[in-house]
């Protein structure tokens, strides 16, 4: 229990030391992105601080060529030596914390994993989310700086300045699988949130510069099926585009004043765009209500991975990748995302061919490297407070300290029957039993990045116990899916003669994520509740009801769960949804009394899938409503 109690002491002094042979002590000992110092450019007016960030990118655009200016629309822009310019990626994403994925990180390089955005909704607290903003964008920029010294001036795949966070959609159906992704399901909620998250990442120190741009996606009407997404048509009134799916997308345009925003993989069809055209694809969307109606002219529209491509592959909008090119920067999509450069191979075609104009070419690229100029790229290191942000930034104790007390704010109390809780932490005997009750993995969502520890629930409750406290660990099932009961003889062992048996159950990355919602699961050769606890979780908690053991359920999930069994006979009930790295020591904490638990429901909680229309209706109404308004 010493060694749990010391580990958060050893990693920041560890990370103190580590920081010590990155952190900079001077300006501009980063390498730059763009070299702005040498001849030619040194005297262009794109180097030129003392200009208009708009003044600056009209100018680097009319120097480019018409091929340096279509390889500059694919999301791995390459260099343009003769100007100074390296490559840059602009694949970077930081939902809850910078992630790593796809990065080239170095083993001993460690960051803040915050709790998942559906956490954060859980908190109802716009202070709290611009904190947690404000921390991710600064270790963002951190790890930014220390792969351009690594790389020679060149950003990286996930080391970019730019993140596509947050996602704003909001969670129309508790089946679609990126659920933990949103911070919930009312329209103004997840507005005044996601714009509190925008402006922790892009805000800083001066107004000049942004310190990340931020990227509000999946524009528009998306939010399930994520298996069918490659083609899926959604079908929205205009008074539900507007009502329901718009506002928060309109908030981060009008409010956050966010740089990005991604088209959706799916396509809409409603009146403005009764062709039902891939949002990528879609003018309708893009051009009319995003750029004209919310007033977004400078904003960066950047496609999802590979969908420009699926304008024709999967939607079959149009017939070849030539097309497919033509109608999506046509429409205002400006950066291609994916390894097949749909942009870069084809737009020089589509212009010869007549499809596409230099003019909409240019405006594309104009927006890219004006959010470029926006984050300083092109200016000297001392006139740019965040270019020496190094690793001291990184796993701070501050940063830890907001990651645990969000936390702690999201965890929400569903039932405390006879106040069952706080539990004495000097328990003879408390069984922890459930497959999410010692995973490292699941506290920490999907888009995390790398912790420098991971605190999980059983290591938790160790960490908080007197030593005179035995605790008996089962996980009951072999994993969340738990499709047989092969482990129950274990987890009744571990109840009998305990004082309380504290079961983690749930969901995880199997179950729900990007590309696969949540299915039904067996346990045995019964089929389960879509929406309820997985395969066999719901019987063994049952089994151990039988124990006459006194059960506290905690709950790990992105989508909200079904429990309807469990709240009319289990006597304490808490969601931590995914609590993030130190998840296991915040639920300890409410459950042994350390913190009182406040945080609030953020999403409908249904007694079962029979209650929901089919994942594919988008109509916010019952019944539908007649006629468009």
């Amino acid at each position: 229990r010493s060694v749990y109690s010391l580990h958060l002491s050893m990693v920041i002094v560890l990370g103190l030391l580590f920081s010590s042979l990155l952190v900079r002590n001077c300006f501009g000992a980063f390498p730059a992105s763009v070299d702005c110092q040498s001849e030619p450019q040194k005297g262009y007016k794109f180097c030129d601080s003392s200009l208009t960030p708009e003044e600056r990118a009209s100018d680097l655009v009319s120097r480019l060529t018409t091929d340096e200016a279509i390889q500059q629309t694919w999301t791995i822009a390459p260099a343009i030596s003769r100007l100074g310019i390296k490559p840059y990626n602009w694949r970077s994403n930081c939902l809850h914390g910078w992630s790593a994925s796809g990065g080239h990180w170095d083993s001993n390089v460690t960051w803040t994993v915050f709790p998942s955005p559906m956490n954060l909704g859980a908190t109802f607290d716009t202070d709290l989310v611009l904190k947690v903003g404000q921390a991710t964008s600064d270790e963002g920029r951190a790890l930014h700086n220390i792969m351009l010294e690594k790389f020679n001036g060149e950003s990286t795949e996930a080391a970019a300045l730019n993140c596509f966070s947050p996602n704003v959609n909001l969670l129309r159906d508790p089946r679609w699988g990126r659920a933990e992704e949103t911070f919930g399901e009312d329209p103004f909620v997840l507005s005044q949130l996601g714009v509190a998250y925008t402006r922790g990442l892009q805000e800083g120190d001066t107004p000049h510069y942004v310190k990340v741009v931020a990227c509000a996606k999946h524009y528009v009407v998306h939010s399930g099926r994520d298996n069918d997404r490659a083609h899926f048509v959604a079908n929205a009134s205009m008074h539900d585009l507007y009502d329901t799916y718009l506002p928060a997308f309109k908030s981060q345009v009008v409010g956050a004043k966010v740089g990005q925003i991604m088209p959706a993989y799916s396509a809409v069809r409603c009146t403005g765009s009764p062709d039902g055209a891939p949002d990528c694809a879609n003018r309708f969307l893009l051009r009319s209500v995003l750029r004209e109606q919310f007033g977004g002219h400078n904003i960066s529209v950047c496609s999802d991975n590979g969908g420009v491509a699926q304008v024709y592959e999967t939607h079959h909008y149009v017939a070849t990748a030539e097309d497919a090119a033509a109608v999506s920067i046509n429409a205002s999509t400006d950066l291609d995302l994916g390894h097949d450069a749909i942009y870069s191979k084809n737009l020089g075609p589509a212009l010869k061919d007549g499809k596409v104009t230099l003019q909409t070419i240019q405006e594309s690229v104009w927006r890219n490297f004006y959010w470029r100029i926006r984050l300083g790229d092109f200016d000297p290191a001392q006139m740019v407070p965040y270019q020496s942000i190094g690793a001291d930034h990184l796993d701070t104790k501050a940063n830890q300290e907001l990651n645990l007390l969000s936390a702690q704010k999201s965890i929400v109390l569903l039932k405390n029957e006879g106040n069952m809780l706080p539990l004495k932490t000097d328990l003879k005997r408390i069984a922890v039993i459930g497959p999410n009750a010692a995973s490292d993995r699941t506290p920490l969502s999907n888009y995390a990045g790398v912790p420098s520890m991971v605190i999980n629930v059983m290591e938790g409750i160790n960490m908080t116990v007197t030593s005179g406290t035995y605790i008996a660990y089962a996980s009951g099932c072999k994993d969340t899916r738990c499709s047989d009961k092969d482990g129950f003889d274990d987890a009744v062992k571990a109840a009998q003669g305990a004082d309380v048996a504290i079961m983690v159950m749930g969901l995880s990355g199997s179950l729900e994520g990007e590309g696969h919602d949540r299915d039904p699961t067996k346990c045995g050769d019964v089929t389960q509740d879509t929406i309820g606890l997985p395969g066999c979780q719901q019987s063994l908690v049952q089994t151990i009801a039988a124990t006459k053991v006194p059960i506290v359920l905690v709950l790990m999930n992105g989508g909200p769960l079904s429990i309807a069994w469990e709240k009319e006979n289990v006597p304490a009930i808490i969601d931590a949804f995914y609590p993030g790295a130190l998840g296991g020591q915040a639920v300890a904490d409410v459950l042994f009394g350390k913190y009182n638990p406040a945080g609030r429901m953020p999403v409908t909680t249904y007694v079962g899938e029979k209650e929901l229309p089919a994942v594919e209706n988008y109509n916010m109404s019952y019944p539908p409503r007649s006629e468009e308004r």
